[in-house]
């Protein structure tokens, strides 16, 4: 288990170790590209998902998500506290993790659940309107400075996944556009609240002194949200003896887009350009429907390569400079 976590904590910041010391003393730059690398992880979940189909979606979760809690874990290094003080102050850090564990299960058992009352298309859209959200509030919130260019490029973001995910017609149930809105809601609300959270005196010390905060937070997420869709399963859904095709499947979910996936996501969201990403995270329906037409599990369309151009569009509008937290 040691060498396991330490190869994988070699994998992921030898690197940027190797140029400096402190994570912290890395540019903006830097780490917008290491929260970049969350779309690519997150592209995998689709084909992941359709070769996990024959599971029940929420045990489908449960496996994902203890899975990722085991790889988070041994990305996690716990600090020992130096003083009574730090002790006592030790609660701290399961704030963001129950917010974690709220934007993860969350995002995923809401979309799950929206998709009984309206088609998935429908879902996917309504529950990417999350970069828009995240803006807005930061906005609201202090957190952003709201430019043209970026108001435009994240209207275009969502234009062009409107284009390459949109198909069939709209459903008028309400209660599956509100869920599919509380699931975009739930993502959201998480990555506003991780903004924030650093600027605390205490959770700064604290975080200052963890090799690796945003593993112990997910981590710890992972392990709440474990038991929610455990929960959520046996009450909605009868428990299948998966195959190994399947069972491989759900562990690669828990391994890519759930565990490294949220990783870099969370280091590159809070240290580097947030608005950019945000904007850039409407390219990961495109890299997974590419990803899918590469595997041969789908056809790429005129439609897929408009949207991508537009996607690609809001990106270069978005590269502005912006401030950030």
């Amino acid at each position: 288990m040691a060498a396991t976590a330490d190869f994988l904590d070699a994998l992921l910041f030898s690197a940027l170790r190797s140029r400096a010391p402190r994570r912290g003393a890395l540019s903006p730059k830097l780490w917008t590209c290491v929260g970049a690398l969350a779309i690519p992880l997150w592209s995998t979940w689709p084909a992941l998902a359709l070769w996990s189909f024959e599971m029940p979606a929420f045990e489908c979760l449960t496996i994902a998500f203890a899975v990722g809690w085991l790889v988070l874990a041994l990305l996690e290094r716990r600090p020992r506290p130096h003083s009574r003080r730090d002790q006592d102050r030790r609660w701290l850090p399961y704030l963001p993790a129950i917010a974690c564990a709220i934007g993860l299960s969350g995002s995923n058992a809401f979309h799950i659940l929206a998709t009984h009352y309206i088609p998935a298309a429908e879902a996917n859209l309504l529950s990417y309107l999350w970069p828009v959200e995240i803006v807005a509030a930061g906005a609201l919130l202090g957190l952003f400075t709201l430019r043209a260019r970026q108001i435009v490029g994240l209207g275009l973001g969502f234009a062009g996944a409107v284009v390459l995910m949109a198909g069939g017609e709209l459903s008028t149930s309400v209660t599956g556009v509100v869920l599919a809105l509380l699931s975009g809601v739930s993502w959201a609300a998480y990555c506003v609240f991780r903004l924030r959270w650093p600027s605390g005196s205490d959770a700064s010390r604290i975080q200052s002194q963890t090799k690796g905060p945003s593993a112990n937070i997910l981590a710890t997420g992972c392990a709440i949200s474990t038991a929610l869709c455990a929960g959520l399963h046996f009450a909605l859904e009868p428990t299948m003896m998966p195959s190994l095709s399947a069972l491989g499947a759900a562990a690669a979910v828990g391994v890519v887009p759930l565990a490294l996936g949220n990783f870099v996501w969370d280091e590159g969201f809070r240290r580097g350009d947030s608005q950019l990403l945000a904007v850039l995270a409407y390219a990961t329906p495109l890299c997974s429907a590419l990803l899918l037409g590469a595997l041969g599990l789908a056809s790429l369309t005129w439609g897929l390569l408009l949207g991508g151009a537009i996607i690609v569009t809001a990106g270069a509008l978005s590269r502005a400079p912006t401030s950030n937290p």
